[in-house]
């Protein structure tokens, strides 16, 4: 597994182990926690935990059954929901911060400099 695209993972937001096992997903579609373990390397007690964490975030599915299966998101929509998620986040930073302390000179952005910056509070 490229040690690259784990450390992008990592920087959006994932752990090192929900890193290796999205791009596992991802490259076997559709697999058991054996699976998962025997292709991602993340250590066999930790699989579980990991997969129900991912299945809270909305970044993997559960497949009942036996075996139980799991499946991940499409990259598309991880990629997605990841960049709505930071906007937003960075848009109330933005405000928050802005609100504390409208500008160095005291005076406050107005709506279209706000807009030049992406934000609009």
């Amino acid at each position: 597994m490229a040690r690259k695209l784990i450390n992008n993972l990592q920087k959006l937001g994932f752990t090192e182990n929900e890193a290796k096992i999205y791009a596992t997903l991802v490259c076997i579609n559709m697999a058991t926690a054996r699976e998962i373990y025997e292709t991602s390397r993340v250590p066999r007690p930790k699989v579980y935990k990991v997969l129900r964490g991912m299945e809270e975030k909305g970044y993997v599915q559960i497949i009942e059954g036996d075996p139980i299966r799991f499946s991940c998101i499409r990259p598309e929509d991880l990629i997605t929901r990841i960049r709505n998620d930071f906007l937003l986040s960075l848009n109330e930073t933005f405000c928050r911060l802005h609100a504390l302390n409208p500008s160095p000179e005291g005076k406050v952005l107005s709506s279209g400099e706000s807009m030049e910056l992406g934000m609009e509070c």
